[in-house]
C-alpha cells in the first residue's frame, strides 16, 4: 500500500457570490478549509425575485446548523405564479399545501 503523501490542502476558489457560491463558502468555513469567493457584480441590487426551496437542499442547511432558524422564518405556499423579465403573467403552478412536505 502506498504511503499517504502529506500535501497541503488546497484553497478553493467559488466563482459567484450567488446563493450557491454562498452557501459552498457556508460548508467549507465549518470544514475548516480556505476559500475565496469571486464576484464579478460591483455592488449589491435587488433582482426583484424570490427564493423558493425544495426539500432537496434541507439536508445541506441541516448540515450548516441553520435549518430550524431558516424554517421559523419560512412561509409554505401552495401557489406560484411565473413571469417574464417583462412581468407579463406566463402562468401558474398549484399545490394542494399537505403534498409539500
Amino acid at each position: 500500500m502506498p504511503e499517504p503523501v502529506d500535501a497541503p490542502i488546497p484553497t478553493v476558489i467559488i466563482v459567484g457570490a450567488g446563493l450557491g457560491g454562498l452557501m459552498l463558502g457556508s460548508i467549507l468555513e465549518t470544514a475548516n478549509i480556505s476559500y475565496h469567493i469571486l464576484e464579478r457584480a460591483s455592488e449589491l441590487r435587488s433582482l426583484g425575485s424570490a427564493i423558493a426551496m425544495s426539500g432537496n437542499i434541507f439536508p445541506a442547511f441541516e448540515q450548516l446548523g441553520i435549518y430550524e432558524e431558516l424554517k421559523s422564518v419560512s412561509l409554505p405556499h401552495i401557489s406560484l405564479d411565473l413571469y417574464d423579465t417583462k412581468l407579463n403573467a406566463l402562468g401558474s403552478v398549484y399545490s394542494r399545501e399537505h403534498n409539500i412536505v
